[in-house]
């Protein structure tokens, strides 16, 4: 197995936890603290940190310092194209699912 495929695989690791997931989303426009998104996603503080950590840590995100406070930011503009990808394709696999059922008749069965 080669090292571009690793990292990907890696990568993608990252991307599986949903809190991540919406931590980049959070970030799209704003700069925000970790006790913003901790509120708005209501998760723990201990949590929010070790996602912030992660995603820092990845590339993701970077860290603008203004005295003790820490904003975070997204890094790399590109990474809403990897979701908006992502989002995508499984658009089209659910697309693809209910089609098969409506052609099977078994959306018949679920009422």
């Amino acid at each position: 197995m080669d090292e571009l495929t690793k990292e990907v695989a890696n990568f993608l690791k990252i991307l599986s936890d949903p809190y991540s997931i919406e931590i980049i989303r959070l970030l799209k426009n704003n700069e925000m603290i970790s006790k913003e998104i901790q509120d708005i996603l209501k998760i723990s503080q201990s949590y929010t940190s070790q996602e912030l950590k992660i995603l820092k840590q990845a590339g993701i995100l970077n860290v603008r310092k203004d005295g003790n406070i820490k904003y975070y930011y997204i890094a790399n503009k590109s990474i809403f194209k990897v979701l908006s990808t992502i989002n995508s394709y499984i658009l089209e696999l659910q697309r693809n699912k209910f089609q098969k059922m409506i052609k099977s008749d078994n959306l018949d069965k679920l009422r």
